[in-house]
Parts: structure tokens; C-alpha cells; sequence
């Protein structure tokens, strides 16, 4: 299993236009089999979802850490992610959390049949975001 990068906290919070998204790093709570190496909760238009480790996908790049969860994967081959794009995060203490400006960038895929020209739709959503040390439950 591939270890988290250092984020610079084990908290994080992300609210935009009809959309909170908290993220942890490491999952809190007790070692639950399938449930380690991270959660995400999503809570938006789409509905409410919660994901953890292997289901999100971490990617370091230039931009920061790009933190992606797929919302809906259809049979029809349609389906929807959301990345979140966490820049690098420095003086987080306990009693300083840090506030920053952010977005997010849903992709919509599956058209049948294809069609030329792109096969992703990109649809940004400003954020609001909070990082966070904070003392997690066992």
C-alpha cells in the first residue's frame, strides 16, 4: 500500500456552492479492514458519498496534490469525477488552522457513441478551504 504524502495536516474542509467535501488524510476511528488510507465525504448536488483509501486516487503534481473520487460510473460507460486541488500547506498548528482559496474540477465522460473532439467536459467549482490538526478518535 502506498503511503499518504505529507500534507501538512490531517484535516480538511472544502465548501463551495451547494457542496462541502471534509477530507482526511488517514481514516479516523478504529482500523476498519478496507477502510484504511484515507475518507473522503462528499456532500453536493449529486447526493452524499463517502470513500476511502483505495477508492481515492492521490497524484502529486506541480499544481499541489490532486486529490480525485468518482461521484457516479455508470454502465453506460457515463461518469463523474471530482478533483480537488490541495496546494502545499505550511503552519498548521493545532491552534492555527489555515484558510485558503481553491477549486475543484468535476469531469463528465461517456458519450455513446463517441463523438471527435473531446471526450471529457470540465466544470469548475470555486472552494473555500480549511486545513486543519486536529486530535482524531482511535
Amino acid at each position: 500500500m502506498m503511503s499518504t504524502p505529507n500534507l501538512g495536516a490531517n484535516k480538511f474542509t472544502f465548501t463551495g456552492d451547494q457542496t462541502s467535501i471534509t477530507y482526511f488524510p488517514q481514516t479516523p476511528g478504529p482500523i476498519v479492514i478496507g477502510r484504511e488510507g484515507g475518507e473522503l465525504v462528499y456532500e453536493g448536488p449529486e447526493g452524499d458519498f463517502t470513500f476511502f483509501g483505495k477508492d481515492i486516487n492521490l497524484l502529486t503534481s506541480l499544481l499541489g496534490t490532486l486529490i480525485t473520487v468518482t461521484l457516479r460510473r455508470g454502465i453506460d460507460g457515463f461518469n463523474l469525477t471530482i478533483t480537488l486541488l490541495l496546494p502545499p500547506i505550511v503552519g498548521v498548528t493545532r491552534e492555527n488552522p489555515v484558510t485558503f482559496e481553491t477549486l475543484a474540477i468535476k469531469a463528465t465522460s461517456g458519450m455513446i457513441p463517441p463523438r471527435p473532439g473531446a471526450q471529457l467536459m470540465y466544470v469548475t467549482l470555486p472552494l473555500t478551504g480549511k486545513a486543519e490538526d486536529v486530535i482524531l478518535p482511535l
